[in-house]
């Protein structure tokens, strides 16, 4: 099963434990969990895998999928090469944190144009604070977007709410895994007398 496989790779390479609470968070918050996506999406075995499970999330009529630099970055790449070789045409884009200094001065990377209708990616989302930037500016520069896809919903400072307020009703709003899944599957697989549960 194509979920239960990205779930094992996420706990094997992306998810960490830290009971003393070590981790610092994009949003300056210290947690005890800790998942770096990055670390599973550019595996070359977590890419088809990505690929399937976030076009399975994807409504009709989207055109292009992408998101804020460079957490969205693979699994934008993936899921344009899984659709397109499925028969799905879809195109990658990235949207820059800082607009380009040289060259056409661009926000946004890769095959879009204005009136294009796109799925905003992330890997992990927490505030959904960089969601929400991507949705922005994808806005900004007149992309029509027509769903949100997330790989990990932390559940956490209600994330998913606020992208769901700021993407609006007409948006569909999608999440693959939560936090507690990966929780759940590293502590099952951990030495009863661990006290971390992830591997490295």
């Amino acid at each position: 099963m194509v979920r239960e496989k990205l779930l094992e790779l996420l706990v094997r390479h992306s998810y960490r434990y830290d009971a003393s609470a070590s981790f610092e968070l994009a949003s300056g918050k210290r947690s005890k969990f800790y998942v770096d996506c990055k670390a599973t999406t550019m595996r070359g075995d977590g890419q088809a895998l990505v690929g399937e499970l976030v076009a399975a999330h994807l409504p009709a009529g989207i055109q292009a999928a992408g998101g804020l630099t460079m957490g969205a970055d693979p699994i934008a790449i993936a899921v344009a090469s899984y659709c397109t070789r499925s028969g799905r045409p879809l195109n990658a884009f990235s949207v820059r944190k800082e607009s380009k200094k040289h060259g056409l001065g661009r926000w946004i990377e890769g095959g879009v144009q204005r009136g294009t209708r796109v799925a905003v990616i992330d890997d992990v989302v927490t505030t959904g604070g960089s969601t929400i930037d991507a949705i922005k500016r994808c806005r900004e520069e007149g992309l029509e977007v027509g769903a949100v896809v997330v790989l990990v919903d932390r559940e956490e400072e209600g994330g998913l709410d606020a992208i769901r307020k700021e993407a609006g009703p007409a948006v569909t709003i999608a999440r693959i895994f939560r936090l507690a899944e990966l929780q759940a599957r590293a502590e099952a697989q951990a030495p009863s007398s661990g006290s971390r549960s992830a591997a490295g």
